[in-house]
């Protein structure tokens, strides 16, 4: 009766992984696909036609403490003996 029972799980088990996984899945990347063009479509919304936007915000600089100064980069180079 176990065997049959573990048989009958294999099988249910297979049967899930075959069909209802690849549908959930589908079903997932649906909705994701549009929500992520209904938020294109809010984005593009916003801005009425022929509008021309510059992002005029400066990046912001690196801080560096007065006390430490700045990191410099330094390479080692191998010096040939000329004598």
């Amino acid at each position: 009766m176990i065997v049959f029972w573990i048989i009958f799980g294999f099988y249910l088990l297979r049967l899930v992984f075959r069909y209802l996984v690849p549908w959930l899945l589908a079903r997932f990347i649906r909705k994701v696909a549009g929500n992520m063009q209904q938020q294109a479509n809010q984005y593009t919304a916003q801005k009425p036609e022929g509008s021309v936007y510059v992002n005029t915000e400066q990046a912001e600089k690196p801080k560096i403490d007065p006390e430490i100064g700045e990191y410099i980069d330094f390479e080692d180079i191998k010096e040939s003996d000329k004598h």
